[in-house]
């Protein structure tokens, strides 16, 4: 169909592949031939540049080098700046493209020798061998202008950069900055002071304004406050801190003070810790200059515009803004006639930066605990939460540097400004100020207030009030954003003449019980929970707290300082009050929000709940109210409180966990009484299917009881410790004691562990000098010692369950800890009496010392003797590097006291506490204070009444209350038996030697007393014949018969002797015995 193809047409194919086939192939030789002469045009040009480099860098090595040195005397001589002038321009290229390849030691040095060798020359006398020449030279002046500004950028990226990490940064940072501060000052530069004239002083100053506002456009003043901290963390301040200065003043001077440079030097140069201190004190000039040129009144009228702060510390964290303050504060302090002038927009400031650092502390707070964020603590706001810029400063001397700064906000001269600062109604009002100036500022400005009672219009409408009000919102601000400074701010106010008398005069004014309705009414109107009075109530409370927990006993109940005990009781009284009203308000409000939390969350309840416990319990140590001071009429009804909460009342349970005190002792008792039961019903309905895998019964040999005890119940569950546990002693002999255990011998078991656990020779508890017990500081040199705390918490803790009372005391400061209160500072300062009394002398010494403490040389540290080793304690972080002075020296006092107590022997006080709480859950202990959970575990240490006995007794197998053994058992008891053998009587029935805690009328099984006839195969029970024998005192009992018990029971199995004589000497030689079960 197709006709086939010729020959000559293949051929003419084949040809013409071939062609096109030749014609690629030279085409690809070609482009071989071009790649090749491009590959050695680019090698021979690398390595001829390579050749140029090398030989720039060799000549500018052999140059520049030689000005590396530390000492600049042998530095090199310095050559014409016209032949110089290239070479720097050299290396400016080379150092730029270097720079981008690779940022070498080699490049660092050779930056090092140019900076020196420009600074060098900047200040040498003939101008033919200045850095200068160049800009006299018409050729070249523009260039070496552009030079120079090249230079400058360069500087500052070096600056940005570099890490302190070795010398030779340090070196570089150092000369950096004096290049920066030589460039920057015509009048270093010697050359041309000899032909200085006005034309070429103006000349050169434009120059060098010209050089810093290039500097300012390109972050001058940020890249100064990096190598500053950097600085700092290396405690190189010192060396930079005047060309860093220099350099920041100009600018503000040379920008005549504009507003956008102000800005910056208060978002950077200003969050500097203590910058202006370190510049106050080197007398710097430049410093002097600016604060002349009103350098505070331009900063405080930026930051005394609210909207202007908030603009400008947009991102500036709260430890900057704290350095911030520091540093205002130092300015402000500096000159105190300028001050005079600024008061108000001075407080202004100080309120602008409080209330955005607490705006930042709140924020920090809510996202660290939603994202479990970790907290970094600071020495002077504790901790905070969230990102930070990292400036948070190890150098332990600028953070009391900084401290020093602070001070001047709670002196005495800067409290009397504030209230002078408070306006006057009249000029006869300010006569009598003036009058008073001289006496007491404070008391003048608040009597003010004293002569007309104070009604609650005139609390939210008075000048003068809201005015004092604003003086005490400012500290109760800087009181919780300083928050570890908090105890010297209130102990140098509580040192303000008449401040606390005239506060206390102030809310006694207000109407009775401190104002009470009248506060009441402020609180309930005002939806916020926000008024300037709460503020003067919360700072009065916190100074209360201050002082109920630094004065002594001598100085609180016989000297009386500061406020009488009348005013501490009406104190305590109108707090009782309104905390319980507080509660009660927050629960009856129908909002969104929970009670608790909006409760927990307010700062108003938090500060008088805290005082309100803390007088509580200092009244508990030592009584300074009445009886039923504490109780709260509208709870009387201990049977309505029990009924609120048997209904789950979640208002009766958050009174109970907040003002336990409320209800009477013995109702909060019966209201642990009434926990135990239901949480002993909740795990019996929880093990019931299980119960025959539970162990609950243990072999305890006499001879070796707490080994066996912690080896049989030391991985004991919670759930075998709450339920019934019961013991079968071995004796020395290796045999069963008889006896059934029905809670007798398990009492008994309770009572022989507590005693030889906590029997000092056991190395595990110490005796204080008033004969109680803590943990021993070397009890951790026994072995399991923590396991053993743990074990012994957890028998402590199930006595107290199961209302068995033991004849041990705990000292008080061991004892608090098993209550977990939070955010109450207890003071253990008078416990150090009993403890330590050496060293509570020497505290007590320093605390009335009225010389200067400081030339004592005493530090935040202690020096213990540690197996014949003198090892060196801090007691706060870096304590041995802390001077203790006159201001700190009540700080000192608490931390050593603290340090004494607890410190020592919190991981033994962590792991006894943990055991306590495996059986009695906080909320229980909580309802009772140190002196009641005392009770709690050793009964009524008052000694056996004899009368509630009497009337609590039961009588069986013929015996009855005018029986005649009966008569000679209580005449015994009364007339012969001392204190100690009523106890050891009480002991020998009850397996206790106190009493129940709300009496006899509890014991159960109730106390019995029971005949015991001579035969032993009489009938049991009390049958007539029985009954009638004993009661006609037939068949008395053999005399060789002894008196015996049955501790389960709480029974006595009493004979029927036939004397007293008799009666007498069986009794005491049988609870005398010591013999356990066995004794009959």
């Amino acid at each position: 169909m197709f006709p086939k193809k010729s020959q000559t047409d293949i051929n003419k194919n084949d040809f013409l592949h071939n062609l096109d086939e030749a014609r690629e192939a030279r085409r690809r030789e070609k482009q071989m031939q071009q790649a090749a002469i491009i590959i050695q045009k680019t090698l021979r040009g690398y390595l001829v540049r390579k050749k140029y480099r090398d030989y720039r860098k060799n000549e500018l090595k052999q140059i520049f080098l030689g000005f590396t040195d530390p000492n600049p005397q042998k530095y090199p001589s310095l050559q014409l700046a016209s032949t110089m002038f290239p070479h720097l321009q050299h290396f400016l290229l080379y150092y730029n493209r270097m720079k981008i390849k690779n940022n070498s030691i080699d490049l660092q040095q050779l930056l090092l020798g140019v900076l020196n060798y420009i600074s060098t020359s900047l200040i040498v006398d003939d101008i033919k061998y200045s850095h200068l020449a160049a800009f006299f030279n018409k050729e070249v002046n523009a260039q070496w202008m552009k030079l120079n500004q090249d230079f400058m950028i360069v500087i500052l990226k070096v600056l940005e950069t570099t890490e302190l990490t070795t010398n030779d940064d340090i070196k570089l940072i150092i000369s950096s900055l004096n290049y920066l501060y030589l460039i920057t000052d015509c009048q270093s530069w010697k050359a041309l002071q000899k032909n200085m004239n006005e034309l070429l002083l103006k000349t050169m100053l434009a120059l060098n304004r010209s050089y810093l506002i290039h500097l300012g456009q390109h972050n001058l003043l940020k890249i100064l406050k990096i190598s500053m901290i950097r600085c700092m963390h290396r405690r190189l301040e010192s060396s930079i801190v005047h060309n860093v200065a220099t350099l920041a003043f100009k600018l503000l001077l040379n920008s005549d003070f504009n507003r956008t440079y102000l800005i910056l030097f208060s978002q950077t140069i200003l969050i500097i810790p203590t910058f202006i201190t370190m510049c106050h004190e080197s007398s710097h000039k430049l410093f002097s200059m600016v604060c002349q040129k009103d350098l505070f009144n331009h900063l405080i009228c930026i930051c005394s515009i609210k909207e202007s702060f908030v603009s400008l510390s947009e991102n500036i964290d709260i430890i900057e803004l704290c350095y911030m303050l520091g540093n205002i504060v130092a300015l402000a302090s500096i000159d105190l006639s300028q001050l005079e002038a600024m008061k108000q927009p001075l407080i202004h400031c100080l309120f602008n930066i409080l209330d955005v650092c607490r705006q930042r502390q709140t924020i920090d707070e809510q996202s660290g605990k939603q994202t479990k964020m970790t907290s970094v603590w600071h020495p002077i706001i504790g901790h905070v939460r969230g990102k930070t810029s990292g400036i948070t400063v190890s150098n332990q001397e600028i953070v009391q540097r900084v401290i020093i700064q602070y001070k001047f906000l709670w002196s005495k001269s800067f409290v009397n400004m504030l209230f002078e600062s408070i306006p006057t109604t009249s000029s006869g009002n300010q006569s009598s100020s003036i009058a008073k100036k001289e006496t007491n500022i404070i008391r003048a400005k608040f009597e003010k207030l004293f002569h007309s009672k104070t009604t609650t219009d005139k609390l939210t409408t008075d000048e003068l009030t809201q005015s004092i009000c604003r003086i005490t919102t400012f500290y109760q601000k800087l009181i919780q954003i300083l928050m570890e400074l908090r105890l010297q701010i209130l102990c140098a106010l509580s040192l303000q003449d008449s401040l606390i008398s005239s506060l206390w005069q102030f809310l006694n004014n207000i109407g009775p019980t401190c104002g009470l309705k009248e506060l009441l009414k402020i609180y309930e109107t005002n939806k916020e929970n926000y008024h300037p009075i709460f503020d003067l109530l919360q700072l009065f409370c916190n100074l209360c707290s201050y002082l109920a927990t630094v004065l002594d006993e001598e100085e609180m109940y016989k000297e009386q300082k500061y406020l009488t005990l009348e005013s501490w009781s009406q104190l305590c009284l109108f707090l009782n009050q309104f905390v319980y009203r507080l509660i009660r308000i927050e629960f009856e409000r129908t909002t969104t929000t929970s009670p608790k939390l909006k409760l927990e969350n307010n700062q108003l309840y938090k500060t008088l709940h805290q005082l309100l416990i803390l007088l509580h319990e200092r009244n508990s140590r030592k009584s300074f109210t009445p009886d039923s001071h504490w109780l709260i009429r509208e709870v009387k009804s201990s049977s309505s409180f029990m009924a609120d909460l048997e209904r789950d009342d979640s208002c009766a349970f958050y009174l109970l966990e907040q003002i336990p005190h409320i209800l009477t002792f013995k109702d909060r008792v019966k209201i642990l009484q009434m926990f135990i039961e239901h949480d002993k019903e909740k795990e019996c309905n929880e093990v019931s299917s299980l119960r025959h895998h539970l162990r609950n019964y243990y072999e305890i040999h006499r001879t070796n009881l707490f080994g066996d005890a912690f080896q049989a119940l030391r991985n004991a569950s919670s759930t075998v410790w709450k339920n019934t546990i019961r013991i079968s002693f071995i004796n020395q002999q290796g045999l069963a004691e008889a006896g059934i255990d029905q809670n007798g011998i398990f009492k008994e078991f309770i009572q022989e562990v507590t005693r030889q656990t906590f029997d000092p020779a056991f190395n595990l508890f110490k005796v204080t000098e008033n004969r109680t017990l803590y943990p021993s500081p070397i009890s951790d040199r026994t072995e399991n010692y923590l396991h053993l705390f743990n074990f012994i918490g957890k028998i402590l803790g199930k006595a107290v369950y199961e209302q068995i009372v033991l004849d041990i005391e705990l000292a008080p400061f061991f004892l608090r800890h098993l209550i977990s209160r939070k955010n109450v500072n207890y003071s253990c300062f008078d416990d150090l009496m009993f403890l330590d009394r050496d060293l509570y002398n020497n505290l007590n010494f320093i605390k009335h010392y009225d010389g200067d403490v400081s030339s004592l040389t005493l530090t935040y540290s202690i020096d213990e003797d540690v197996l014949g080793e003198v090892v060196t304690y801090d007691i706060i972080p870096c304590g041995r590097h802390i001077n203790v002075t006159n201001d700190d020296k009540i700080v000192y006092i608490h931390r050593m006291s603290v340090y004494r107590t607890y410190t020592r022997i919190k991981n033994q006080i962590k792991m006894f506490t943990e055991g306590f709480k495996t059986l009695m859950k906080p909320e229980w202990v909580n309802m009772f204070s140190v002196p009641e959970l005392q009770q709690l575990i050793s009964g009524e240490s008052s000694d056996v009444d004899l009368e509630d006995l009497k009337s609590n007794v039961v009588y069986q197998g013929g015996y009855h209350r005018t029986h005649p053994v009966i008569k000679w058992l209580w005449q015994t008891l009364e007339q012969d038996f001392s204190r100690e053998e009523r106890a050891l009587f009480l002991r020998f029935v009850t397996s206790s030697s106190r009493a129940p805690l709300l009496g006899f009328r509890s014991l159960n099984p109730p106390f019995t007393i029971r005949c015991l006839e001579s035969s032993e195969h009489e009938e049991e029970g009390d049958s007539l014949g029985r009954i009638f024998r004993n009661m006609v005192t037939i068949n008395r009992t053999s005399s060789e018969r002894l008196p015996s018990s049955s501790t389960c029971f709480n029974l006595l199995k009493l004979p029927n002797y036939k004397t007293r004589r008799i009666l007498l000497d069986k009794l005491r030689y049988a609870i005398k015995a010591n013999a356990g079960f066995e004794l009959s």
